[in-house]
C-alpha cells in the first residue's frame, strides 16, 4: 500500500483534518485535491515542522514501525516495551475522530502516518533515515548470585516463601530409567481413555523420582478448592502422559505397558530419548496443558474454540531457543521478550466461552479478561514448568504459587483466589545443556554428570553387597536379577540373567549396570557368571513356525524326505513323523502333487 491508496480510502472529512496538521496555505475542498496536496507534503514536503511537533511515543512508535515492525503499528508490543501507548492510541475507538477532548488537548500527528495502523511503504522508505532505530530487545537475565534464597510479597513481608533452585539434568537421568522400569512391571494404573495415571500409582511414581515432586505434600494441606486448590501432583502427572506420547508406553487394559521401543530405550543415550519425547510431545502431546489450569472454566465447551496446541508449544520452545543457554531469566523477563519479539500465540478464538466462576458474569470476553497473564502466561507456565522441567531441558527456581503471580484481580469472582493455577510460583528458568540439545541449538551433548560413590560390591559366591542407599531406578534394576538375603546381601539369579540376555533390547543390561556400579572391575567369577548366561542364551534360536505331520507309516515318512522332489522342503522328526517350515509349505504341496499324493484339505495353502 502507498501512500496515495491510503488517503484515497479516507472520507474527505478525514482527509481535511489531516491537513489542518499539514504547515500549508492550500485549502482544497475536492477529494483528489486533498489527497494531492497531502501526499507532496509527506513525501517531497519539509517534514521537519511535524517532526518536532511529534511527542516522544510518538517518534517511538515511528521508529518501530519503520525499523522493526514491517510498516506497522502494533499495539500490544508497543506497550510492553515502553509502558504506555501514544496519545493517538489511547482514544476511544467508539468515539468518531482521532481522540478524547479529555485525554489529548494537543493534536496528534501520528495519523499523517498511519492508516490506521499501517504506514504506506513509500511514506516508510522516506522516513527510514529521519527515524532513529529503536533500542533492540535484549533477554534480561539474572546472574546466579542474584537469585533470590527466599520470595517476599510486599516490602511488610519479613518472612517470605522458601524458595527452591533446581537443576534438572540430574534428575532425568534417575527419573527416566526408574519410570521405563516401574512400567515394565506392570505397576502403572491409568484411566483407559485419558491415559492419566490412577491415583495410588501418581503416589507410586512420586516416591520413585529423585527428590519427589516439585512441591511436598505437606505444602498442599489444607489448600481450599475456591482459593486456587492443591498444587500437586505436577511431576507424576506429567511422566505417564509423555512416555504414552512418545510411543515408549501404551494403555494396555487398566496398565501402562512398555512398548519394543520403550524396552529399546533403557539401552538408549539419555539425551536422544528425551529429545523423542520432547519432540513427540510437541505435536502429539495430551491433554492440552490449559486444561491444568482449572480455575479456568467452559474449556470443554462446544464454543471455546480452542487453538491447536502444537502451535502454542512450538512458539514458546522457539522463544526458549532464543534465550541465552546457561543464564537464569526470570519469567516476567521472559514473557515480555516474548511479547516483543511477537513469539506470540492465541489460546482461544472466542474467550466468552472461558470463565471464572459463573458462566455470565466471570466470563473472559470482558474487556481485559482474555489478557496475556490470564491465558498464554498461565499455558506457558504449564508447558515449562509440567513438561519441559519434569523432562530435563530447563532448570528452575520456584516457590509456592501463592499470590505470586497476578493479572486476574480485576475479573469478576476472582475475589478470593490465592492463585490461578499450581504453576504460578514458577520464578525463573535456565535452558540447560541437554534443553539446547533438544531444541538443535548444538548438535552434541556432554553430560552433566555429579560423582556417584560406587553401589555395589561383589563376592565370588555371586553375592552382591550394598555400599550405599540405591537410587530407585537402581534398586529396580537390582530387584530384576537378584533377590534380597537373611544376611543383608543380594543373591543374583541365573534365570533372570538368561532371560534377560535372550531379549535383544534386554541383552548387555545386567552387564552394563554392574560395570556402572561396582566398587572396582568385574571379578572373574561374575564375568564368567555373565558369559553363561550369555551363552545359554543363545543355546535355542526361533527357526519360525512350521506344520507337524503324521505319515501311515515309518517307510512313508522316510521316502519323503530323501526324494528328490520333496526333501529340501522337509524335515524327519520321528518314526511317522515328518516337520514342514511354513514358508515352505507352498513348494511342499507342489512336490507331493508330483508324486501323486495331497496335503490334508484342511491345509492346502490358498
Amino acid at each position: 500500500m502507498n501512500l496515495r491508496d491510503a488517503l484515497e480510502a479516507q472520507t474527505v472529512d478525514q482527509l481535511k483534518a489531516r491537513l489542518k496538521l499539514i504547515h500549508t496555505d492550500q485549502r482544497p475542498t475536492r477529494k483528489g485535491d486533498l489527497v494531492a496536496v497531502i501526499a507532496h507534503a509527506l513525501l517531497e514536503g519539509d517534514l521537519a515542522p511535524i517532526w518536532k511537533a511529534l511527542s516522544d511515543l510518538d517518534v517511538k512508535a515511528i521508529s518501530e514501525a519503520v525499523h522493526a515492525w514491517s510498516g506497522r503499528f502494533d499495539r500490544a508490543r508497543f506497550r510492553v516495551k515502553y509502558g504506555a501507548l501514544p496519545a493517538h492510541y489511547e482514544s476511544d475507538p467508539y468515539r468518531y475522530g482521532y481522540g478524547r477532548r479529555d485525554r489529548q488537548v494537543e493534536p496528534s500527528y501520528l495519523p499523517l502516518f498511519f492508516y490506521p495502523d499501517e504506514m504506506p511503504s513509500d511514506l516508510r522508505a522516506r522516513l527510514a533515515e529521519m527515524a532513529p532505530r529503536p533500542e533492540a530487545n535484549r533477554i534480561e537475565t539474572t546472574p546466579q548470585a542474584a537469585v533470590p534464597e527466599t520470595f517476599r510479597l510486599d516490602d511488610e513481608d519479613t518472612q517470605g516463601y522458601a524458595v527452591w533452585r533446581q537443576s534438572t539434568e540430574p534428575l532425568v537421568r534417575q527419573d527416566l530409567p526408574a519410570l521405563l522400569r516401574l512400567i515394565e512391571t506392570g505397576r502403572v494404573s491409568v484411566g483407559p481413555k485419558t491415559g492419566v495415571a490412577s491415583a495410588a500409582s501418581l503416589k507410586l511414581i512420586e516416591g520413585l523420582l529423585v527428590g519427589g515432586d516439585w512441591y511436598r505434600p505437606e505444602d498442599d494441606e489444607e489448600r481450599r478448592r475456591w482459593a486456587g486448590g492443591p498444587i500437586r501432583p505436577i511431576k507424576p502427572y506429567a511422566w505417564p502422559l509423555l512416555l504414552q506420547a512418545g510411543g515408549l508406553a501404551k494403555i494396555d487394559g487398566s496398565k501402562l505397558a512398555l512398548t519394543p521401543k520403550g524396552r529399546k530405550a533403557l539401552g538408549e543415550p539419555l539425551e536422544s530419548t528425551v529429545k523423542l519425547l520432547f519432540e513427540r510431545w510437541q505435536t502429539k502431546g495430551s491433554p492440552d496443558e490449559l486444561r491444568r489450569v482449572d480455575l479456568i472454566k467452559g474449556q470443554t465447551s462446544k464454543g471455546a474454540r480452542l487453538t491447536a496446541v502444537a502451535g502454542r508449544r512450538r512458539a514458546i520452545a522457539d522463544m526458549l531457543a532464543a534465550c541465552p543457554p546457561g543464564e537464569w531469566i526470570h519469567l516476567d523477563h521472559f514473557f515480555r521478550y516474548m511479547r516483543l519479539e511477537g513469539y506470540d500465540f492465541a489460546v482461544t478464538d472466542n474467550p466468552w466461552k472461558l470463565y471464572f466462576v459463573d458462566a455470565n458474569y466471570g466470563s473472559l470476553g470482558y474487556e481485559g479478561s482474555a489478557s496475556f497473564d490470564i491465558l498464554q502466561a498461565r499455558y506457558a507456565l504449564a508447558y515449562l514448568f509440567e513438561y519441559l522441567a519434569t523432562l530435563g531441558l530447563i532448570d528452575v527456581v520456584y516457590t509456592l504459587p501463592d499470590h505470586v503471580r497476578g493479572g486476574f484481580g480485576h475479573c469478576w469472582g476472582t475475589d478470593e483466589f490465592a492463585f490461578l493455577s499450581r504453576y504460578d510460583g514458577l520464578l525463573y528458568l535456565r535452558l540447560n545443556a541437554l534443553g539446547a540439545f533438544c531444541l538443535g541449538l548444538s548438535d552434541s551433548y556432554v553430560p552433566m554428570l555429579d560423582a556417584v560413590a560406587p553401589l555395589l560390591r561383589a563376592h565370588p559366591d555371586l553375592t552382591l553387597t550394598l555400599l550405599r542407599e540405591p537410587f530407585a531406578a537402581e534398586e529396580l534394576v537390582l530387584a530384576q536379577y537378584a533377590e534380597p538375603r537373611a544376611d543383608g546381601r543380594w543373591q543374583l539369579r541365573p534365570e533372570a540373567a538368561v532371560a534377560s540376555a535372550a531379549r535383544v533390547e534386554e541383552r548387555g543390561r545386567l552387564r552394563d549396570f554392574l560395570v556402572q556400579s561396582l566398587d572396582g572391575a568385574l571379578p572373574d567369577a561374575l564375568a564368567h557368571f555373565l558369559a553363561v548366561a550369555e551363552e545359554r542364551a543363545d543355546a535355542l534360536r526361533d527357526g519360525g513356525a512350521a506344520r507337524l505331520f503324521n505319515c501311515r507309516d515309518a517307510a512313508f515318512a522316510a521316502m519323503l524326505c530323501t526324494d528328490a522332489a520333496t526333501a529340501a522342503y522337509c524335515l524327519r522328526a520321528g518314526e511317522r513323523l515328518i516337520v514342514v517350515p511354513q514358508a515352505k509349505l507352498n513348494a511342499f504341496q507342489k512336490a507331493l502333487s508330483k508324486l501323486g499324493y495331497v496335503l490334508p484339505e484342511t491345509l492346502i495353502p490358498s
